[in-house]
């Protein structure tokens, strides 16, 4: 028969330092665990991860039983839930959305909302402010990982996600995700 995984849900907050990415990886994978999925990213002086991780039943008890001192000794605040693995979406094709625009309040609500609307998936959201190279103008980067209705015609859907760009003065892109 076999093993039954089981995953975890993890997220960490802490202090950007050298090693707190080889620190935190080393600790999960000592007690027995996989790293299914991860994403580390510095937010202003911290460093946020969100880790996937899967294991046995035992692993992943001695991980969890580890967790407060793990936080304690890499100085980081710790979260974490049991989870499944994520289903499969069949009836769905894998889109990118990349939007370069002015930064702007609103902007991020408008794509989801606009994806919403559209029936798709929101998977993923990566956003990333920086300065025009050119102008010196505040932009902002916009990276969305997309599940799209097998019944969502490309076209119309790209034509639709076009004007949007055009109504927030942004630079877009909709293209299939090839994997």
């Amino acid at each position: 028969m076999p093993e039954v995984r089981k995953y975890l849900a993890l997220t960490a907050l802490g202090a950007h330092r050298e090693t707190l990415t080889a620190d935190l990886i080393s600790a999960v994978e000592k007690r027995g665990c996989d790293i299914v999925e991860c994403r580390l990213a510095p937010l202003g002086r911290q460093v946020t991860a969100a880790l996937l991780i899967a294991g046995n039943w035992s692993a992943l008890g001695k991980l969890e039983s580890a967790l407060p001192g793990l936080a304690e000794q890499l100085d980081l605040q710790l979260h974490y839930a049991h989870t499944e693995n994520p289903d499969l979406a069949p009836d769905f094709r894998p889109y990118a959305a990349e939007v370069s625009a002015p930064q702007q309040s609103g902007l991020l609500g408008e794509l989801v909302g606009f994806f919403h609307g559209q029936g798709a998936r929101v998977v993923e959201i990566t956003s990333q402010g920086y300065d025009s190279g050119y102008t010196g103008g505040a932009m902002c980067g916009v990276h969305i990982a997309l599940q799209v209705p097998m019944t969502q015609h490309p076209q119309t859907l790209r034509e639709s996600f076009m004007d949007l760009c055009d109504d927030l003065h942004a630079d877009g892109m909709l293209d299939p995700i090839k994997s």
